[in-house]
C-alpha cells in the first residue's frame, strides 16, 4: 500500500500555528495530528495552550491527552502513536497536517528515528538540560533525591552530568530500553513554518502568558495539585506550571510569576528556532505582525502545500 503524502506546519511557541492550521482546515480537508510534547497530556489544558473545544469539535485533533501527567510518555509512544494515526486520515480523504512546536516529534516521524537499544530519551535529555539552564542544578539534583534516595546517595550530586543522566533513567520509563525503531516516512512530506521577526514573537509570547493565568491557570494547577499530580513529576515543571506552583504556595506574586513564565518562554521559543533553523525543507511563511489566519497569508501557505505535494 502506498503511503501517504504528510503536510506539516512547524514554528516557535506563539507564533499561530493553531489559527493557520485551522485556517487551511476551512479551505482543504484535513485532520491535524498534534507534535506537541506538553499537549499529550490530560489535565493540562491552559498552560500547554491546547486547541479548544471548538477547534477541535470544527477539526479533526489527533495526539491530544494520550497520558496521564504521572504516566510516562516518550518520543517513542508518540511516534507509534502518530505512524499509526497518518493512514487512518488519509483512507479518510483528507491530508494528515502535523501542527507543533516539538521538532523532535516532527524529525522523527518525517526522518525516522533509531528508538532500539536506547536506554533514555534524546526528548528528555534536552528537556532537563533546560530545566538546568533555567532553573539551575539544584532543584534536580533535589528531584533525584525524592525519586530515587539510592541513586541519590551514590553519585556526586555536584555533577550535571551525572544527575541528568540519572533522572533520564528514571524517567524514561524507568530505565527500560525503547524497543521502537522508524525508517524515514516513504512518500511525500510539505514543511511550512512560521516566522515572525523576535519584538513581534516577543510581544506576542507576553499576551499568551497574560491570557494563560488570566484564563485560569492557577485552577487548572490547583486541581491537578489536588488530584495528586505532585510538582515533582516532569511535566508540572513546564513554563507556567512552576509559576503557577509557586503563586498557590504564597511565595510569588502573581505579576512575578507572569513576568518569569514569559522569560521562560522567551528562553524556550529561542531554542525552538535554532532547532527548526537547521531543518532546510521547512518553507517560511513571513507572517510579521499579521494575524495567522490573514488572507494574504493563507493564500501563501496554501500555494506552498500545493505545490510542495504536487
Amino acid at each position: 500500500m502506498t503511503s501517504p503524502p504528510i503536510a506539516a506546519l512547524v514554528g516557535p511557541t506563539a507564533s499561530g500555528k493553531s489559527q493557520l492550521a485551522m485556517a487551511l482546515a476551512a479551505r482543504q480537508p484535513v485532520e491535524i495530528l498534534v507534535a506537541d510534547s506538553r499537549q499529550v497530556y490530560r489535565g493540562m489544558d491552559i498552560g500547554t495552550a491546547k486547541p479548544s473545544a471548538a477547534d477541535r469539535a470544527a477539526v479533526p485533533h489527533h495526539l491530544l491527552d494520550l497520558a496521564d501527567p504521572d504516566q510516562p510518555f516518550t518520543l517513542a509512544d508518540w511516534l507509534a502513536a502518530a505512524r499509526a494515526m497518518v493512514p487512518e486520515v488519509a483512507e479518510r480523504g483528507r491530508l494528515p497536517l502535523v501542527v507543533g512546536g516539538t521538532g523532535l516529534y516532527l524529525n522523527a516521524l518525517v526522518d525516522g528515528y533509531d528508538l532500539a537499544g536506547q536506554p533514555w530519551s534524546p526528548e528528555t535529555r534536552r528537556r532537563l538540560v533546560q530545566e538546568m539552564e533555567a532553573e539551575g542544578l539544584a532543584p534536580l539534583a533535589e528531584r533525584l533525591r525524592r525519586r530515587s534516595p539510592q541513586t541519590a546517595a551514590g553519585i556526586d550530586l555536584r555533577n550535571p552530568r551525572r544527575v541528568l543522566r540519572a533522572l533520564e533513567r528514571l524517567e524514561v520509563e524507568g530505565g527500560r530500553a525503547w524497543s521502537v525503531a522508524a525508517d524515514p516516512w516513504p512518500a511525500r512530506v510539505a514543511i511550512i513554518g512560521i516566522h515572525r521577526p523576535r519584538e513581534v514573537l516577543y510581544r506576542r509570547i507576553e499576551a499568551r502568558t497574560q491570557a494563560l493565568f488570566a484564563g485560569g491557570l492557577l485552577d487548572e494547577v490547583r486541581t491537578l495539585l489536588d488530584r495528586g499530580f505532585g510538582a515533582e513529576l516532569p511535566p508540572m515543571t513546564g513554563h507556567g506550571y512552576r509559576e503557577a506552583m509557586r503563586v498557590l504556595a504564597g511565595e510569588w506574586s502573581l505579576e512575578h510569576a507572569v513576568e518569569v513564565t514569559a522569560r521562560h518562554t522567551r528562553q524556550y521559543a529561542k531554542r525552538q528556532l535554532s532547532w527548526f533553523r537547521r531543518e532546510m525543507r521547512i518553507a517560511w511563511v513571513d507572517a510579521g505582525d499579521r494575524p495567522a489566519d490573514e488572507d494574504r497569508l493563507l493564500d501563501t501557505a496554501t500555494d506552498l502545500l500545493r505545490r510542495m505535494l504536487a
